[in-house]
């Protein structure tokens, strides 16, 4: 589980959080990823993997053999195990931003929401 603000540090740091947004899916019957709203922390969208989005996430090369925990089905389920997920993000961040700040390899674990994991990935910078 992430939120919004999380995967936008993650995915696309260099963007602005605007671009990031667009990215995200619409809510639709099928989809990689759902999303909760957190009324108590000002509204904030906490993103999670839904089955199907194992089921796909499962298919990347760089995951082969990978076997997800389980997934959370349904809003409410998320809403139950929030707190602990986004303080293991939350660390997770934290390690992939000193890397990037050491200029140590670190790139994106997973494609962009919305682009082909076939693609080849962008251009290093700096």
């Amino acid at each position: 589980m992430a939120t919004t603000e999380q995967m936008h540090v993650l995915i696309t740091p260099r963007m602005r959080i605007k671009q990031t947004r667009r990215q995200l899916p619409k809510p639709r019957k099928k989809r990689p990823v759902d999303r909760v709203t957190l009324p108590q922390a000002g509204r904030t969208r906490c993103w999670f993997l839904t089955q199907y989005g194992a089921q796909i996430a499962s298919e990347w090369p760089e995951l082969r053999g990978w076997r997800p925990s389980r997934t959370v089905s349904d809003p409410t389920a998320a809403r139950l195990r929030i707190g602990h997920a986004l303080t293991v993000t939350e660390t997770g961040l934290a390690f992939v931003q000193d890397a990037r700040r050491r200029r140590d390899a670190c790139q994106p674990a997973v494609p962009p929401v919305g682009l082909d994991s076939r693609s080849p990935p962008p251009p290093r910078r700096g």
